[in-house]
């Protein structure tokens, strides 16, 4: 049996299933398990097609949630959920298979006109959801799952700053759901979606913007906090552009946006924010090797800029990304500390920046108590 023909039996299987299930979500995975198993021990074709497969089980869901009135993102949840665990039952899971998963869920529902941004944050939350049930760890799959995303959106031409937001979302939902490391996912998450973004040739500065956004307006429907998420944010965003070569100082301004963008979006502290956000950004950026003063001056000078969109006064919102930095370069010497506070101290872009002091005798050091 070719490819195609396991492909309209997978189609009809779940179409089938779905349409008599009371559960969308649990019959979507039922079925997708079964179909998956299925195919790859009956043809050795499927195992090289992979993509193909999955596709043309994202096609099946969607064609059968539109029949039943099912929600889209539910049931595509259920399929990556259900294409995984089959895989693992006849084969090794790795990163790659969950990247590829989420990269054909993408393709399948572009080709029968779904919403990609939807899929991709179910895809990417239902694979790390599933993840630790095929011997993952959600917080390594994290990196290969949203680059993942991004690159199928880019071959199905869809909009990758709406994915990398949507996906953000779901590597915070998906790994919470599995106790697992959220913070650590969120980081390698961000810099698989710049990495992503970069391979495809995309706008990293929409990718960075958006992918900071949604994983702190995610923090509203889990348990963690969401100036830890955005400090986590900040620091991959700032190695993933490391990663890629990118320009450290615009990385600090476009993850400025996105943090005031989520936080104001769920009603959170922005100041708060906006000062976790600069220590993830110093923390990362002295990790890396990188110009912490220019870093730290673009962080302040963004800030400034964001505040006038969500109704903030400027001073503070400059006061706050500025003692974000002081305070995280605290964990790496005198000179760090210094090259830092001479780049941010007094005025910038016009406006007086009020420093606290002394930042380590008040332990107020944000990138020690977030390893």
């Amino acid at each position: 049996m070719v490819l195609g023909n396991i492909g309209r039996t997978i189609r009809d299987s779940i179409t089938g299933t779905i349409s008599g299930a009371g559960s969308v979500v649990e019959g979507t995975i039922i079925a997708a398990r079964n179909a998956t198993v299925g195919a790859f021990s009956g043809s050795r074709d499927a195992i090289t097609e992979f993509q193909g497969l999955v596709a043309d089980v994202m096609k099946g869901t969607i064609q059968a949630t539109s029949g039943v009135g099912g929600e889209l993102g539910s049931a595509a949840k259920g399929a990556v959920i259900g294409v995984i665990r089959g895989v693992g039952e006849v084969a090794t899971v790795t990163v790659g298979t969950c990247s590829d998963t989420v990269r054909a869920a993408i393709k399948g529902t572009s080709d029968v006109g779904g919403d990609v941004a939807t899929v991709a944050r179910s895809a990417v939350e239902g694979t790390l959801e599933t993840s630790k049930s095929v011997g993952l760890r959600a917080e390594d799959a994290a990196f290969s799952v949203t680059r993942g995303a991004i690159q199928g959106t880019r071959e199905v031409g869809g909009d990758l700053g709406a994915t990398a937001r949507d996906s953000a979302k779901g590597v915070v939902t998906g790994t919470a759901e599995v106790g697992g490391n959220v913070l650590e996912a969120v980081e390698e998450g961000t810099r698989g979606l710049i990495q992503g973004a970069a391979d495809v040739g995309g706008d990293v500065a929409s990718v960075t913007r958006n992918a900071v956004e949604g994983a702190i307006e995610a923090t509203g429907g889990v348990t963690v906090r969401m100036q830890d998420a955005a400090f986590s944010a900040a620091r991959g965003a700032i190695h993933g552009s490391r990663d890629i070569g990118g320009d450290l100082g615009a990385t600090a301004r476009d993850t400025i946006d996105g943090t005031v963008d989520g936080a104001n979006q769920i009603g959170g502290n922005v100041l708060q924010a906006i000062e976790d956000t600069t220590r993830g950004l110093i923390k990362g950026t002295a990790e890396v090797g990188g110009d912490v003063g220019s870093v730290a001056r673009n962080a302040v000078e963004e800030s400034i800029e964001a505040a006038k969109r969500v109704g903030l006064r400027a001073e503070d919102a400059a006061s706050a990304a500025a003692n974000g930095a002081v305070s995280a370069a605290g964990s790496f010497g005198e000179t760090t500390t210094n090259t830092v506070t001479n780049a941010v101290g007094g005025v910038v872009g016009g406006v007086a920046v009020t420093l606290r002091a002394p930042f380590r005798a008040a332990g107020l050091d944000g990138g020690e108590r977030r390893e």
